[in-house]
């Protein structure tokens, strides 16, 4: 099953619990961030990336570019663990890690949470690649991922229980779209994918075919 049916087959279940109501606000939500251009000033194929730091939840620093010294990244921006279409990406990526590894990839996940949200969403599934923290979103911004959330979702994730103020340390409500870069060793971007909507995830099989050109 790909990743893009999980999603489908959750989203479905998800829509029917959810009031009409709160569905009308979320598609309108998503919809006034479409029509924020948002999607078309993320980097593009091409283009290269700025190196960057970042620790993961141990507090130990990485950096990209040493991540790209053994072959080329998959870079992944999260909005975070609190986030179910985030964990079911999370998982999908650690079931196919192996796939991953043959092309010699560095698998990296980035989130904007607090070290020891980060660690228990490191734990709760198992994951086996690169977890790094991005606090107050500096290098999504930098890519231009970043955005506020309405009042209106605030309150909306408040009552679903996904307080984002205890995962991210802060009460900006600014999260990232989720994205995927493929990037090859000399920081030149040959994969990427964002979008608005975010039940849309880069499907695996892509990124890997992107891959096997790089071999």
């Amino acid at each position: 099953m790909t990743l893009k049916e999980i999603i489908e087959n959750f989203k479905k279940e998800r829509l029917s619990q959810l009031p009409d109501n709160v569905k009308v606000i979320m598609m309108k939500a998503t919809e006034d961030l479409i029509n924020s251009g948002i999607e078309e000033q993320l980097p593009k194929v091409g283009e290269k990336i700025f190196d960057f730091t970042l620790p993961n939840y141990d507090g130990k620093e990485v950096r990209l570019g040493e991540l790209l010294e053994d072959g080329p990244v998959v870079l992944n921006f999260y909005r975070g663990g609190w986030c179910p279409y985030c964990n079911l990406q999370l998982n999908y990526l650690q079931s196919r890690l192996d796939d991953f590894k043959k092309y010699g990839t560095v698998l990296v996940a980035v989130l904007p949470e607090l070290p020891n949200m980060a660690a228990s969403t490191v734990d709760r599934h198992s994951i086996k690649f690169y977890v790094l923290l991005d606090m107050d979103n500096k290098v999504a911004k930098r890519l231009g991922l970043v955005f506020k959330l309405p009042d209106e979702v605030v309150s909306i994730y408040k009552k679903l229980g996904h307080d984002l103020e205890k995962y991210n340390g802060n009460d900006k409500y600014e999260i990232p779209v989720p994205a995927t870069f493929v990037i090859d060793k000399d920081f030149t971007i040959r994969y990427s994918f964002g979008k608005a909507d975010y039940t849309q995830r880069a499907e695996p099989d892509d990124i890997i075919e992107v891959l096997k050109t790089l071999q």
